[in-house]
């Protein structure tokens, strides 16, 4: 019985690794051949263990520490946040792109318009561009806009400078972009009518100066530095107000332009204060040419480095919108002036070439010809024109309309000239449906159709379809 216990004891005590087994044998005997007497009987062990080459540690640098202690943080993570580790790194990288993006925004946008304005106005101006590109608040973003306004003229900013006009359209492009479309409209409607009023009380003091000057025939030389550049100084401020009324007076027709999108809108449905809006603006456009044709100057560059006022081209664009407005309106008589008007500007635009401006402008005429056919026409001295010569006419432009677009060639042909291709092949049709010429408009129709299909131009394909159905009822 006792015999069995030294077996049971060693079969469950815990077992060294080999080495250290070996290491320690081997020392109580060596331990007990150098003399027991010594240390008293006891085995040396320290000194034998000395023997064996121990470990030299290093103290641990910071970046270790750190790679440890997030190691050691990191195990078991995602076991124990299956949920909010994901949840936490999708908010990492969300705010870290909002970040990138208020950057690029503050970059491309904000700043490059910044250093033209006082640094109390560009502190001001941050705001409200922050509260209308970033946060949109319309209120908070006003109030910005307000004070930025306020600090301009304190700051001795002119009140009709490109600056500070500028802030006032800013103001009426973030009520448009906060859903507040009336809101817009009074801020646009209040500043044309605001800029108009400077630059006619500015011509008109002007012109009285001018003709007062005339009226002097004698001259004093002055040879006092102080006096002539004081008169330097005045002929510059002179020449700086007569520059910002012209493009003030851009500025308005622009306004009026835009005014006429917002009442036609959607959300104003205002036809009737769209078409003032543009009649308003068109009728400024020419009075401002007359204008400049008794006084000599320039009525609107063809390709002008001055941006004072109206090209031809952007002039020609007024016109044409008010025709386009006119025919949706069925008010063709009205629509066809304007049209030829813009059609000999942009030949003068475009010099020797052929765009397809023109192409567009052709196919309108013969669009507003050929709808005006369509309604009772009654001839009067004032107006000798017959319905068959109407159609003709129409004919005419319509064709010509395709002829300058088969001239027009890529790069410089676009999707302008293939659309008004299509328009006017149908109005062909339409033309010799008036005639009672069936198979011709027939013929036209499903040429019309076939070049709508080729461009995928589904309204087109859609009229010419319609047509072919009413031409197959009768």
């Amino acid at each position: 019985m006792l015999s069995g216990a030294p077996r049971r004891i060693g079969a469950f005590s815990p077992r060294l690794p080999l080495p250290y087994r070996q290491a320690t044998t081997r020392s109580f005997l060596t331990s007990s051949r150098s003399g027991a007497g010594i240390n008293g009987g006891r085995p040396h062990v320290s000194r034998t263990l000395n023997r064996y080459p121990q470990s030299q540690s290093r103290p641990l640098s910071f970046a270790q520490r750190m790679k440890f202690g997030f190691r050691e943080a990191s195990k078991g993570i995602w076991r124990k946040n299956p949920i909010l580790l994901p949840f936490a790194l999708l908010s990492v990288a969300g705010a870290t792109a909002f970040f990138a993006y208020v950057t690029y925004v503050r970059l491309t946008r904000i700043e490059p318009v910044y250093h033209k304005f006082p640094p109390e106005v560009a502190d001001a101006l941050r705001t409200a561009i922050y509260y209308t590109e970033i946060d949109m608040d319309p209120q908070k973003a006003l109030d910005s806009y307000k004070l930025a306004l306020k600090t301009a003229l304190i700051q001795g900013m002119h009140p009709y400078s490109d600056e500070v006009l500028g802030i006032r359209l800013q103001v009426a492009l973030m009520l448009e972009k906060a859903g507040l479309i009336k809101q817009a409209t009074q801020v646009l409607e209040r500043t044309r009518a605001e800029s108009l009023k400077w630059v006619d009380e500015g011509r008109k003091k002007k012109a009285i100066t001018d003709k007062e000057l005339a009226g002097k025939t004698e001259t004093i030389e002055i040879n006092d530095p102080e006096v002539l550049e004081a008169q330097q100084k005045q002929r510059d401020l002179e020449e700086f107000e007569e520059r910002q009324r012209d493009k003030t007076l851009k500025k308005i027709v622009g306004m009026g332009m835009k005014l006429a999108e917002l009442y036609a809108g959607d959300y104003m449905q205002d036809e009737k204060k769209a078409e003032a809006a543009q009649v308003a603006a068109v009728e400024l456009c020419l009075k401002e040419m007359k204008r400049r044709q008794d006084l000599g100057l320039p009525v609107g560059g063809v390709n002008e480095d001055n941006d004072a006022w109206l090209n031809l081209s952007e002039i020609a664009t007024a016109l044409t919108e008010l025709g386009t407005t006119y025919i949706n309106q069925e008010k063709y008589e009205l629509s066809i002036p304007l049209f030829m008007q813009a059609l000999g500007m942009v030949k003068q635009v475009d010099g020797e070439t052929t765009t397809c401006k023109q192409v567009v402008l052709l196919n309108n005429v013969a669009t507003a010809m050929a709808g005006r056919a369509q309604q009772p026409i009654r001839p009067s001295p004032e107006n000798p024109v017959t319905r068959e010569q109407l159609i003709e006419s129409a004919k005419k432009w319509a064709q010509m309309a395709i002829d300058v677009a088969a001239k027009v060639q890529p790069p410089v042909r676009d999707d302008d000239c293939d659309v008004s291709c299509v328009v006017a092949t149908y109005n062909l049709g339409e033309l010799a449906e008036l005639q009672a010429k069936r198979d011709l408009a027939e013929k036209y129709y499903r040429e019309a159709k076939a070049l709508a299909k080729g461009l995928g131009f589904d309204d087109g394909i859609d009229m010419a379809d319609t047509a072919l159905k009413r031409i197959g009822k009768k």
